[in-house]
């Protein structure tokens, strides 16, 4: 689960933003909250919900997440030294377009320091990126990287990497300051993925964990999906998700009696539904917007609830009803259907969820005149009722992030 994330000079982020999951000591026990599972101590989350009006930079945060993911466990692979570091646009302007991205983000892990901690691990993982040129937006290397944790609460450093000086890692970590494979690690690639590549062991773990991350954000502007093929290839080689996404179809209330799949003559498959009244199946690009992107995330929200991992969703419910996007959310705030303490962080634009939500699990996106991303949460507000209602304080303008027109 994610504690907190902080970021500057990131596409339309010009200042810092610091964003801090933790709920207040002062805040009721609900069954919404999670003790953490390094830190029993802090609750947190399992949904947090961004709202606010179109190109408030929503979006932006959430690429910026699911970028740092994609980075750390992925960039050795993915990044040939000649195309620098393409996921991280600055904010345009004349004084920030060739300043450098900073982010950090503190984090669960499953323990990767079985030699003193026994536990899961709170992470705190930090990333610069530098940029050379100043008529290049693409940062070309890494500045300065570093993974923390917490033992005692305090930070204790077991990997830094500055630009220019010899990378350190951790005697814990089993990797010597002379090993020949730190001065092969790229200037464009994260030293997590560079050293998981290499097959270095806990940096493989390590790797792994982060890549369960659930994230259906594309480099273009629409939120990326399973294609048809690749969809019902998944529900082919799990049975048992067949059933769970039929089970759900029929709770929703769509006409739907079941979901199945259906070998043709040629050996494919089809994902068809029954439909109460029709005598011939529906095959899945043949239904409704609603139903084929239940069955597209289906896949990725199922693997976090049953691992207990983070998903990033973007516009989550743009094409559901409202009620089926609180349930959705409701996967994730029970405890009966979330047991392994999955984290779910989305935009959504259905303003009835926020019915649902308590102030802690909703934070504001807007813009200023210049066109600066800012955020706060709704439990920031000061005076906001517990027992008010989240939609009309928001309707209203009273949290903040409405659009106004004219």
């Amino acid at each position: 689960m994610i504690h907190k994330f902080r970021i500057n000079n990131y596409q339309s982020i010009r200042e810092t933003i610091e964003l801090n999951f933790r709920v207040p000591g002062t805040t009721p026990e609900m069954s919404c909250f999670r003790r953490s599972r390094s830190r029993p101590d802090i609750r947190l989350p399992s949904v947090l919900v961004l709202v606010g009006p179109n190109g408030s930079g929503k979006t932006a945060l959430l690429r910026a997440i699911a970028a740092t993911v994609r980075f750390a466990t992925n960039s050795y692979m993915q990044h040939p030294l000649s195309e620098g570091i393409p996921e991280f646009i600055p904010f345009l302007a004349p004084d920030t377009r060739i300043a450098p991205t900073r982010i950090e983000t503190e984090f669960d892990v499953v323990s990767f320091l079985s030699s003193f901690q026994e536990t899961d691990t709170l992470v705190r993982y930090t990333l610069e990126l530098g940029r050379d040129n100043k008529h290049n937006l693409v940062p070309t290397s890494v500045g300065y990287e570093a993974l923390h944790t917490f033992p005692r609460g305090r930070p204790r450093r077991i990997l830094e990497r500055c630009r220019d000086r010899p990378i350190y890692i951790s005697r814990e970590l089993g990797v010597r300051p002379q090993d020949d494979r730190l001065s092969s690690i790229p200037p464009n690639a994260s030293v997590i993925s560079t050293l998981a590549g290499m097959g270095v062991e806990p940096f493989v773990a390590i790797a792994k964990d982060m890549s369960n991350v659930q994230i259906n954000i594309a480099a273009g502007p629409d939120p990326w999906r399973f294609d048809t093929k690749t969809v019902t290839q998944i529900y082919q080689d799990n049975q048992n998700l067949v059933a769970d996404v039929s089970n759900k179809l029929q709770q929703f209330d769509l006409g739907i009696g079941c979901m199945k799949l259906r070998e043709l003559v040629d050996g494919n498959w089809l994902v068809v539904f029954e439909h109460e009244g029709l005598d011939m199946p529906v095959i899945l690009d043949n239904e409704s917007a609603g139903t084929r992107h239940l069955v597209q995330i289906f896949p990725q929200l199922h693997s976090v609830l049953k691992s207990g991992h983070l998903a990033i969703m973007d516009v989550l419910g743009s094409e559901f009803h409202p009620e089926l996007s609180a349930e959705i959310l409701s996967w994730f705030r029970q405890k009966q259907t979330n047991p392994a303490k999955a984290q779910l962080i989305c935009s959504n634009h259905n303003l009835s969820v926020l019915d649902s939500l308590e102030k802690e699990e909703v934070f504001i996106v807007e813009k200023d005149h210049k066109g600066v991303t800012r955020v706060h949460g709704a439990g920031d507000v000061r005076g906001l009722r517990r027992d008010g209602n989240l939609q009309k304080q928001y309707r209203s303008g009273t949290i903040g992030g409405m659009p106004t027109f004219g």
